[in-house]
């Protein structure tokens, strides 16, 4: 006995100092490379020119000389595996140039989109990306034919980013390393549990194993969402709430309306080098995967069965509107929101079955980490599990007690200060005057909320369609994405109702009887509100607050959602029931429920993978910033065409010199003599923007200006540096600092609880 435990603490020390020198080989890297990176800077001399253009100081070609085509090229170039910047400095007046590179590489082993020269800007920068070495590398500047283009400067930088993304894919091999020691000491059953959750996860990720992402409806606007958090870490906001890369530049709220807490991780994965679609496929399997451990954590608690908890996991992972969700729609917020859902229903649950008798804190910081994960996520999933649960408690109020009522009110106090970081300046925003589903977006469901509901015949499909778009009753189905519940569910529905009116009084018996009932009930009443035959519109009719919140949801079957956790709850409370009623029979139905379990999963995955559209983005400049659906979150009255990139404008003003923008930050030197001299500048105006001098700090006045532009106004006589930029006030701060101490303390809770249970358990 004590060998094998000595065995084991040497194995142990054998992984930990192995994942040790991994690190340490990781960051060391990085740490040796990051100072002595190459750079090489092009003079005109050096460059190969077309007859066609002039090269002095500057390379310049207009239309009259040229018709178009590649003017400027570097010399071929001996470089390395890693990532580049190529760096233009330009002056343009038309678009339509390009700057590209090309080598003797295969399009798999070297990313290098494009870049168009803007002629709103004057300097751009390429990103070339080298799986291995070449020596037949060069970079091309393309002439549109159109207008005049002159390059002012060409450079080549060596980043660091090729080891900076090998630290991350070191701790990715540390973890590994920890599955395989976690394995290793594990017990044969928990062993079976592991790689059964370690299949459910890699199955559930089965569309990101191509080199591009397949086209989603609000992809490019979650990608967007990344990218500009990413943008607006390496300016130095944190947390960035006013998103700076939106509107050609000019900032969106986005980070105020819309909870992103998670993406933080992807934009991170950018700062690090990563590609737009790879920093997005990390995130989904992250999410992937936290589905994976949080359902089988909350089945297995709630049915106190490692098997049962395998069910859920398996159930709700691979439920059909959680793929529909994550792939064919790409709604960011809503799969993240699914990620926490059964967290939420887990300490609901135990607070009811638990705590009539004992006060159980543990319970309640269950709920709050869920519903403050739901809120952090997505608003509309946390006002569709509100909903649930107050009709929930409705329902139970016969088992409400003195402890119960205690654990509620804690989880929706620590609820409520997890999130105040979000709900605060969410409140303080959604009081002012911005456009909430605009008449702009041409998807809106205003007015015809009801013909956007379901057929159910779509509900319980074995065979779903992955693609679509069309949401209207009179469009018929045929050119919809199959929302539904899917055939597994379908299963465990019918078969707990065929055990109740069978064999009520040996259901009766079972701990989750109760339980399983009104989930069932829930969930199909969910499942009738998804439906275009639920009188939503006679709802609509009963005044404007109503209408407020329904409108909200945008379509009904977003109600799947909760439908599909409840419904999870009631098949796992089935085949629960079924094992003690009907043992002789219920591992065969079982077995022919998991087959069609693979039919359904196997085909949506099938249709999606090989008939969807790829979908290849790698940098900032591919991405479309005016691409914002139903411009929500612009302040009222902004008109979306009329944003001009880059614009200023001014009256009155003599002088206005050494302009930078960084994000949503301003600086310049300005002076005036007149009265009611002003400068409008590319940003979008909302609140808390401040105007400053750099040098005394004295306040200049900021109000919206031309199309909601900001427009700093400027005394007579003033000549000085100023700097603009968004500043949050004190209360957002206070509350971003008690958001993050309620954090700590509710995790430090719960690691304190799980560490005196191991110390029980041993004693």
């Amino acid at each position: 006995m004590n060998s094998i435990v000595s065995g084991r603490l040497r194995n142990k020390h054998i992984f930990i100092g192995l994942q040790v020198l991994i690190m340490i080989l990781s960051i060391g890297s990085w740490l040796f490379h990051r100072g002595s990176a190459d750079e090489k800077i092009f003079s005109p001399e050096e460059c190969i020119v077309s007859e066609s253009a002039s090269a002095e100081d500057t390379v310049s070609i207009d239309s009259e000389r040229s018709g178009g085509g590649i003017f400027l090229s570097t010399p071929l170039l001996q470089l390395k595996k890693g990532i580049y910047q190529v760096r233009i400095d330009y002056s343009a007046d038309c678009a339509g140039t390009t700057v590209s590179a090309s080598s003797d590489l295969g399009v798999t082993e070297m990313r290098c989109p494009p870049v168009e020269l803007n002629p709103a800007a004057n300097s751009a920068a390429l990103y070339l990306d080298l799986s291995r070495s070449t020596d037949q590398a060069a970079i091309h500047v393309s002439f549109s034919g159109e207008g005049q283009v002159s390059i002012k400067g060409l450079a080549l930088y060596e980043t660091s980013y090729r080891y900076k993304k090998n630290i991350f894919y070191a701790f990715l091999l540390c973890l590994f390393i920890n599955f395989v020691w976690l394995l290793q000491i594990s017990r044969s059953a928990q062993r079976k549990i592991l790689l059964a959750l370690s299949g459910i996860f890699l199955l559930s990720c089965y569309p990101l194993y191509t080199d591009f992402l397949t086209v989603g409806h609000d992809l490019p606007f979650h990608l967007l969402r990344i990218e500009a958090i990413s943008q607006g870490l390496s300016h130095g906001s944190f947390p960035v709430k006013l998103h700076p890369l939106w509107a050609k530049g000019y900032g969106y709220a986005a980070g105020i309306f819309y909870g992103d807490a998670l993406l933080y991780f992807p934009a991170l994965l950018r700062l690090a080098g990563f590609s737009v679609q790879t920093a997005y496929k990390f995130f989904a399997a992250f999410v992937n995967l936290g589905t994976v451990l949080l359902s089988y954590y909350s089945f297995r608690k709630i049915f106190s069965q490692p098997k049962l908890g395998l069910l859920g996991c398996l159930a709700y992972t691979l439920s059909p509107y959680r793929l529909m969700d994550m792939y064919t729609r790409a709604s960011v917020g809503e799969y993240t929101a699914m990620m926490f859902l059964p967290l939420v229903l887990c300490g609901f649950y135990l607070i009811f079955r638990g705590s009539s008798t004992k006060y159980r804190l543990k319970y309640a910081v269950l709920t709050a980490i869920g519903m403050s994960g739901l809120i952090h996520s997505h608003v509309l999933s946390s006002l569709m599990a509100a909903f649930v649960l107050l009709t929930a408690c409705f329902a139970l109020f016969r088992r409400f007690s003195l402890h119960t009522a205690r654990s509620l009110a804690a989880a929706a106090g620590l609820t409520l200060a997890m999130s105040l970081n979000f709900i605060l300046p969410f409140l303080d925003f959604y009081r002012e005057d911005i456009m909430i589903k605009s008449p702009q977006w041409t998807g809106s469901t205003i007015g015809s909320f009801q013909s956007g509901g379901l057929f159910p015949i779509q509900l319980f499909t074995l065979f779903q369609q992955s693609n679509g778009g069309a949401w209207a009753t009179v469009a018929g189905i045929s050119t919809e994405p199959t929302f539904g519940i899917g055939i597994f569910l379908t299963i465990g529905l019918l078969l707990f109702v065929y055990l109740l009116c069978v064999h009520r009084s040996d259901c009766r018996q079972s701990r989750d009887y109760y339980p399983g009932v009104l989930c069932t009930l829930l969930g199909c009443l969910l499942l009738y509100m998804c439906t275009c035959y639920f009188p939503w519109d006679a709802l609509c009719a009963l005044g404007r607050p109503v209408k407020k919140v329904i409108y909200s949801l945008e379509f009904p079957w977003r109600l799947l959602a909760p439908a599909t956790l409840l419904l999870t709850f009631t098949l796992c409370c089935a085949f629960d029931m079924a094992k003690k009623i009907l043992p002789g029979q219920w591992r065969s139905l079982l077995t022919f429920s998991l087959a069609l379990l693979a039919v359904n999963c196997g085909w949506y995955f099938y249709d999606f993978a090989f008939s969807g559209e790829p979908y290849r983005v790698y940098n900032t400049h591919e991405l479309n910033t005016m691409q914002m659906y139903s411009y929500d979150y612009l302040p009222a009255g902004t008109d979306p065409e009329a944003i001009q990139e880059n614009a200023v404008y001014s009256s009155g003003i003599d002088s206005l010199e050494s302009y930078q923008k960084h994000g949503t930050t301003i600086t310049c030197q300005i002076s005036a003599d007149s009265e009611n001299a002003y400068v409008e500048f590319p940003l979008m105006y909302y609140k808390y923007y401040r105007c400053r001098d750099i040098h005394t700090g004295e306040e200049l006045s900021v109000r919206a200006g031309t199309n909601n532009m900001i427009r700093v106004n400027v005394p007579s006589g003033y000549s000085g540096s100023i700097r603009l930029g968004f500043e949050e006030p004190w209360f957002w701060r206070l509350a971003e600092i008690l958001s993050s101490l309620a954090l700590v303390c509710c995790c430090t809770f719960i690691v304190h609880n799980y560490l005196f249970r191991q110390i029980i358990r041993r004693k």
